[in-house]
């Protein structure tokens, strides 16, 4: 008669299972380096991405759900809980006697495979999360970094031109109270002097509220400064002129893996329309007589399978949604890709042309201008007139600066590579 053997096959068998599945290889990330320490001095663009990057919060959170996810994989192999039941009593006759039961169903090997599979793409998923929202907010710091370093190249032009303006209103005051010409110079001096004075306060203020913008990104928990020195128009990479794919676009990236999700998804569904095996044992003693034994070994057979079968089409039409999502995003992709390319050629020809042709003629016409006005050979009004149009297209050339970086960013967050 079996007494033990079977018995401490059961509990070798489930302490396997458990032992498998607490003892999954780990797949979180070796120890993180060192956190260093944010920079005091004004910062450059490549020290404004790290700093953001690393201190964002959103980025924190979508790290901890991929921990999160990470630390769910092991929940993959989840086996039910063991039925133990104990009976003490008159069972089969008038003495007291004892019966112990131990049952533990389970699905088959595969099917807890298949869901370790799943939650390992749910991982892969949420780490595709993160990188999307990295790439937005790179794009979110570069567009404020340049705004602000345009906002300085404004301030600086409105100073040089209130500094001429002043000059010439003081020549027409003098000239004024000597007797060369009429009040109406004058009051045309000081009132385009005070219209200067308050352009530049207005954009002064813009860069306040700029930089405390800039520091909120960041996460400085103050207003964040800048190296007004740097180059006000974006740079771009080889690699932000490759063609698109999911390698360079996290979009794309994300909505591949989550079809592989979905393909997992209704594995693990057509998986569990096979049948759990049960096995049990049972212990029984007659009349305090001991050794009193049953095996058990059994299936768990669902008797109707239609509520199965629809889970499965659900998985199958949820792949066929996350595959056609996947081309309507590449599709709306490409088209934005290809009028990027084109606006930016553009905006890179009126680049050239301010730089080349139209700003050194700005400057050839202030210095003339200057040159007369000091001389006597013009009035202010005249001045000015001549002097307006060297300005505008100054001004025209940042707000030209401006639309090509925008373009340019925008480039680079759609193919570009991943900031570190």
């Amino acid at each position: 008669m079996i007494r033990y053997p079977f018995l401490l096959l059961l509990a070798s068998l489930l302490l396997g299972h458990l032992a498998t599945a607490q003892t999954t290889p780990r797949t979180l990330p070796p120890p993180a380096p060192p956190v260093a320490p944010v920079p005091t001095g004004p910062l450059t663009l490549q020290q404004a991405l790290q700093t953001g990057l690393r201190q964002s919060l959103l980025v924190q959170t979508g790290t901890l759900e991929v921990e999160r996810q990470r630390a769910l994989t092991r929940t993959g192999y989840d086996l039910p809980r063991t039925v133990v039941d104990y009976q003490y009593g008159q069972i089969s006759g008038p003495l007291g006697d004892h019966s112990l039961n131990i049952v533990q169903q389970s699905a088959l090997p595969g099917l807890y495979a298949a869901q370790r599979k799943l939650l390992e793409g749910q991982v892969l998923t949420a780490e595709q999360r993160t990188r999307q929202q990295r790439r937005d907010l790179t794009r979110t710091i570069q567009g404020t970094y340049y705004e602000l370093l345009l906002s300085y190249r404004r301030a600086a032009l409105l100073r040089r031109q209130d500094s001429l303006y002043r000059r010439a209103a003081r020549a027409a005051r003098i000239r004024y109270q000597t007797g060369e010409t009429n009040r109406l110079e004058q009051v045309s001096a000081e009132a385009r002097s005070r219209e200067l004075q308050n352009r530049l306060a207005l954009t002064l203020t813009d860069i306040q509220v700029q930089q405390q913008q800039l520091g909120i990104l960041l996460n400085l928990g103050q207003s964040a400064a800048i190296d007004t020195t740097a180059n006000a128009i974006a740079a771009l990479s080889p690699t932000d002129t490759l063609g698109l794919s999911a390698e360079a676009n996290p979009t794309l990236a994300l909505l591949q893996q989550e079809i592989e999700v979905s393909r997992r998804q209704t594995r693990v569904e057509q998986l569990r329309r096979l049948p759990d095996v049960r096995v049990g044992y049972f212990n029984q003693t007659i009349n305090k007589e001991r050794g009193f034994q049953v095996a058990q070994a059994g299936v768990a057979v669902p008797l109707l399978g239609g509520a199965q079968k629809n889970r499965i089409q659900a998985a199958r039409i949820g792949e066929q949604a996350a595959e056609a999502q996947l081309q309507y995003a590449t599709a709306q992709l490409q088209g934005q890709l290809s009028v990027l390319r084109s606006q930016l050629t553009r905006a890179r020809t009126s680049l050239a042309y301010y730089e080349q042709t139209a700003l050194p003629q700005a400057r050839l016409i202030l210095n003339t201008a200057e040159k007369s006005f000091r001389a006597g050979d013009i009035e202010y009004v005249e001045y000015v007139v001549n002097t307006d149009p060297a300005w505008q297209i100054q001004q025209a050339y940042l707000d030209q600066i401006r639309q090509y970086n925008d373009l340019a960013l925008s480039l680079q967050s759609l193919i570009g590579s991943d900031a570190q």
